[in-house]
């Protein structure tokens, strides 16, 4: 008998040990049905709206639009980087500059997705947050031979 009460603790222990290794997982930005998925694979970009929007530009050139899209059916948004060139060389010592970067951001709790526009592309769009009852917000980040650029738009 007392080899299976000990047992029974150990399991007890491991069990408790178990429920607060996930409690303390769970800290920090919240995980929310959506966060991190793909818009269009989970199939919210049927019904995107633009909900914000910005123009990314600096003193030298406007280099692009930064957006928030939103899809009601599943209650998250992205956001989405379209520049008006094609990306050049970047992201390298030889370029001398970064590539340019989307991000959305969850004001709550700062959960942050991110994308990249590489080499020949002009457009990219990150996963998704989810902000059903809480607000959110898109940024472009943009490092070029005409200058720097950071923008972001309204919260929605």
């Amino acid at each position: 008998m007392r080899f299976k009460m000990r047992n029974l603790a150990r399991a007890g222990v491991v069990a408790g040990g178990l429920g607060i290794a996930l409690i303390a997982g769970t800290g920090g930005a919240q995980a929310y049905t959506y966060d991190g998925q793909d818009p269009t694979a989970a199939g919210c970009g049927s019904d995107a709206t633009t909900v914000q929007s910005a123009v990314v530009k600096n003193a030298n050139a406007t280099f692009g639009v930064i957006e928030m899209r939103y899809s009601l059916k599943c209650h998250a948004g992205w956001a989405r980087l379209t520049l008006n060139y094609t990306q050049d060389a970047c992201g390298n010592a030889s370029a001398g500059y970064d590539c340019a970067h989307a991000y959305i951001i969850r004001n709550n709790d700062g959960r942050q997705y991110g994308c990249t526009i590489n080499k020949g592309q002009t457009q990219c769009y990150t996963p998704m947050v989810y902000d059903k009852g809480l607000t959110a917000f898109a940024q472009a980040a943009i490092d070029t031979a005409a200058g720097q650029a950071n923008t972001r738009t309204g919260s929605y």
